[in-house]
């Protein structure tokens, strides 16, 4: 376990988002902010790529089509 230091003010808001979300201590509360930082960071990526895909007109079915055929050099690749 280690121990950092934190300014008093943003201990009392960790607290109190502590007993807003009924975790069982601040290392619960932490950890459940990082999952919820890692689903924005990858929502963020996704909606990129939905962004730059219909920018590029470029369906769902097709990215999937050109992406076996990378797959598949990759493997032959990796495997022959």
């Amino acid at each position: 376990m280690k121990t950092i230091a934190i300014p008093e003010e943003l201990h009392k808001k960790l607290l109190s988002l502590k007993l807003e979300y009924n975790n069982k201590n601040l290392a619960d509360l932490m950890e459940n902010m990082l999952i919820e930082y890692r689903k924005y960071q990858f929502l963020k990526a996704s909606n990129l790529v939905r962004d730059k895909m219909k920018k590029n007109k470029v369906s769902l079915g097709d990215l999937l089509k050109k992406s076996k055929v990378v797959r598949e050099e990759v493997a032959n690749e990796w495997f022959s």
